[in-house]
């Protein structure tokens, strides 16, 4: 096994800067840390922070904590950060004068700080083998959530698909949360609910139901309680929390007081704060999702989360997020994702662009380049010129989960590969932006044990460091991949049609 340094912690503000300061004055370094100019600021004064090792031309980007709660993003990219620099296991070779690894640990300070406050004041004197337990238990708690909820939805998705009602299914799924929301609830009440609003036979709806129940294996006396499990955890929280040490945390601690203070959310989502300080979800935060969600508000009024958090509005702000500040006004792109789009452009203008990893939390997975419903259509019907960039793309993001599944047998002794997909096919995150714009541009969703923010650390031999043993090969990995294709990044191969004819040209990229 490669010789790695995985440090296994909760980071706090405090923890958090430590760590970066550590990383960057260790006298160990095998390659230099150097702290750039911050990006910019977050709405209340936190820096988006930037760090480099190596001077070469071919850039590799790895940006962590778009969202708050996914704090294993923020961990990780620190932690390759460290390795990097250290020349640890596969870095050993790395070279300085090839690439340069730019790091952006955190690109929502805000999010990432009110989860991690108010984490650690329920977490903060646990020993690691605590922070374990405390976070399977979490986790069984998160996933207890999602199974109450799928069931219920399978019960009425099958209902209307076995009685001609399948278009109607995923109206009356949204209704029937919006019906029970803050209230406890039971498998008759469910059978009543799609008898009063579907108008089948009680005896069919019943059997239907009940079947559904039994096929996943849950107690059919059980009642689903109005309050989220994984929320009742974290239920004596407070914002004060947030320690008033300097103007940016008395701004966060005075946004979020108006973001509770309609008791609109549990408090307990302090722990679980995907937003920034205005209440946006960053990758929601983009003109394409912002007219998605207008007309979603127009036909439903609130518009809920998912699964887990259904009891969660996303069309205002809060932890859940909206995809602007005011969705009855204009849409407002905010200061850490505007912070972004610049560094990233200026990095296009100069052709340093090889690579941009957004790391998220939870799923085991590499979102490659988006593929649009028309663009096969448009180069084999009607003879419009195809981009074929997206090669490039493919083949790191193949030789990445390629190389985590070897990473996984040298581990756990199976073989056991991340996946690689290319969906949603239409925009709708700030993410699919930016898939759809550079060469190679990736979401990665980190652990393969679901349930932000702290279900990746449920399993420390199991899931933890597999998640960053298999990410960090595949770093190295993905370098040998673009030392191999970096003749194409200059040049754009295409293909358009003539009387029928494939014809295949080149231009210039760069």
């Amino acid at each position: 096994m490669n010789d790695f340094d995985i440090k296994y912690e909760i980071l706090d503000y405090a923890k958090y800067n430590k760590r970066l300061l550590d990383i960057c004055s260790n006298p160990n370094n095998k390659f230099q840390v150097i702290k750039q100019q911050d990006l910019g600021k977050s709405r209340c004064g936190f820096p988006i922070e930037h760090y480099t090792i190596g001077n070469g031309p071919k850039h590799i980007v790895y940006m962590g904590g778009a969202h708050g709660n996914e704090i294993i993003s923020v961990d990780f990219v620190s932690q390759l950060m460290n390795n990097i620099a250290l020349g640890k296991g596969t870095f050993e070779d790395f070279d300085p004068n090839e690439f340069t690894i730019d790091f952006i640990p955190c690109q929502n300070p805000e999010g990432y700080f009110t989860t991690t406050y108010a984490l650690n004041s329920v977490m903060n004197d646990m020993s690691p083998q605590e922070i374990e337990a405390f976070s399977k238990r979490y986790y069984l708690a998160y996933k207890s959530d999602d199974i109450n909820s799928m069931a219920v939805n399978a019960c009425i998705r099958t209902v209307c698909n076995e009685n001609g009602l399948s278009e109607l299914s995923s109206k009356l799924i949204k209704l029937f949360w919006k019906t029970y929301l803050n209230k406890d609830f039971s498998l008759r009440d469910v059978e009543d609910f799609l008898i009063a609003n579907t108008k089948i036979n009680g005896m069919t709806v019943s059997e239907t139901v009940r079947n559904v129940w039994q096929q996943r294996k849950l107690d059919p006396d059980l009642v689903i309680p109005k309050d989220k499990m994984h929320h009742k955890i974290f239920d004596n929280i407070s914002i004060d929390c947030i320690p008033e040490i300097d103007d940016a945390h008395i701004k966060l601690k005075e946004s979020l007081r108006k973001i509770y203070a309609n008791n609109d959310f549990p408090i307990a989502t302090l722990a679980n704060f995907f937003s920034n300080s205005a209440g946006v979800n960053l990758n929601d935060n983009n003109e394409f999702y912002f007219e998605t969600q207008k007309r979603q508000v127009a036909e439903e009024g609130i518009v809920y989360a998912n699964l887990r958090d259904n009891n969660l509005a996303k069309s205002i702000p809060g932890p859940v997020g909206s995809a602007s500040v005011d969705l009855n006004g204009e849409f407002v792109s905010e200061p850490e994702n505007e912070a972004l789009y610049e560094f990233l452009a200026r990095q296009d203008e100069s052709s340093e662009n090889y690579a941009f990893i957004n790391c998220h939390g939870t799923g085991g997975v590499i979102y490659l380049y988006p593929v649009a419903d028309d663009d096969l259509e448009q180069a084999h019907d009607t003879g419009v010129e195809r981009n074929f960039s997206f090669y490039i793309n493919n083949r790191i993001a193949t030789e990445y989960v390629k190389e985590t599944g070897r990473a996984y047998e040298d581990v756990k002794g199976v073989n056991d590969p991340y996946k690689h997909m290319g969906y949603p096919d239409k925009i709708t995150g700030v993410g699919d932006v930016l898939r759809k714009k550079y060469i190679a541009s990736f979401l990665l969703e980190l652990s393969k044990a679901g349930g932000n923010p702290i279900a990746p650390y449920c399993d420390y031999k199991g899931n933890y460091v597999p998640t960053m043993f298999a990410n960090m090969r595949a770093c190295s990995k993905m370098m040998q991949t673009i030392r191999s294709l970096s003749y194409l990044y200059d040049t754009n191969y295409t293909m358009h049609y003539e009387n029928g004819r494939v014809v295949y040209g080149t231009t210039s990229r760069r």
